[in-house]
């Protein structure tokens, strides 16, 4: 039987994976994390323009945007979980819409477009200078705008069931509702995804530092933000945050391609003394952007959400081979759903 998913267009695919989550953070457990550059991440000089301010100015500009909107988007939709079925029928907009309802997504949104603006306006107040001030104001206000014109569930939805429509037969629906339904579908989508989604402008924040040793370049990089003191079953977390399948793979896949291209960015025109600061800024980017030290700060902003036992019903509910089978198609569908959207902004 001929494959069910039409093919993407290039340019569209080729935009997602110049994304560095695994955005986000867990499709199927909040775990992915987002790239730190706004869009594709190839760079346009336009005729006439100093071509490593454009850079700058254009891709950092925008990177609070577009990051909060691969936040929102991929962590709205995390808990998706389905299953493979060969040759089955094609899935309902009615079932779709039916476990968008008991997952709690249009929650999800909201709780991720309000975290995301209350720390957009907190950092816009703390600024002191008037330059720095009036840019943070700018992004501010455009992203308040885009979430109430173009990120509301009402815009969303319509370009979820979609996507999902795509990839899903009707009995992944049906295993949807019933994981939804589940003991470990309610841990996952009515406490963990939102605890962590509540913490967004945190992430932010840490991308933001660590990134600003390969972008700044008059000037120290900013100091990481102050981690939170983990909470008793921060071992648990991590261990259930690294063992989601595929998470590793992806993370890595996203974002040394990522820094690699800021890097190539920056280095045009460089002296030789310049390229090598920039080589040694981005190893060291790398290193505080690896898989462990983000699953570890992940695990810190869960902190006391779950307890012991929820975290350990979440890890068998991965070991299924079933699950896992699950977590390898929904990856599929939220790339589907994640290139809709992007183009619809």
């Amino acid at each position: 039987m001929p494959s069910r998913r039409r093919s993407r267009c290039q340019p569209c695919t080729a935009r997602c994976r110049s994304r560095a989550s695994s955005s986000c953070w867990p499709g199927r457990s909040c775990c992915s994390f987002p790239p730190p550059t706004g869009g594709c991440a190839t760079p346009r000089w336009r005729a006439g323009r100093n071509p490593r301010t454009t850079t700058c100015k254009r891709t950092f500009m925008r990177t609070p945007l577009s990051s909060a909107v691969r936040f929102v988007t991929h962590l709205a939709l995390a808990s998706l979980v389905l299953c493979q079925a060969a040759q089955a029928a094609p899935a309902t907009e009615a079932g779709l819409r039916e476990y968008f309802r008991l997952a709690g997504t249009e929650r999800h949104l909201s709780i991720s477009t309000e975290a995301f603006k209350k720390g957009y306006e907190e950092d816009w107040r703390k600024e002191s200078d008037p330059v720095q001030k009036a840019s943070k104001k700018m992004v501010m206000d455009h992203f308040n705008e885009v979430v109430s014109t173009k990120m509301t569930w009402e815009k969303l939805e319509p370009l979820a069931v979609e996507s999902y429509l795509q990839e899903l037969s009707d009995s992944d629906v049906q295993e949807m509702i019933a994981h939804a339904n589940s003991p470990a579908g309610k841990v996952s989508n009515q406490k963990m995804i939102p605890a962590l989604l509540a913490q967004l402008p945190a992430i932010q924040q840490y991308m933001t530092a660590v990134l600003s040793e390969l972008t700044n370049r008059k000037g120290p990089p900013k100091p990481l933000p102050a981690m939170p003191a983990p909470g008793p079953n921060d071992a648990l977390l991590q261990t259930f945050l690294r063992a989601i399948p595929g998470e590793k793979e992806e993370f890595e896949g996203r974002i040394a391609p990522t820094v690699d291209m800021m890097a190539s960015a920056l280095t045009r025109n460089e002296t030789a003394k310049s390229r090598a600061r920039i080589a040694r800024a981005v190893a060291s980017v790398k290193k505080r952007l690896s898989f462990d030290n983000v699953t570890a700060l992940k695990a810190r902003m869960l902190g006391n959400a779950l307890s012991a036992d929820e975290i350990n019903l979440l890890i068998e509910d991965n070991r299924r081979p079933e699950r896992q089978a699950q977590l390898r198609k929904v990856r599929q569908a939220e790339q589907e759903f994640q290139g809709r959207m992007m183009g619809a902004m």
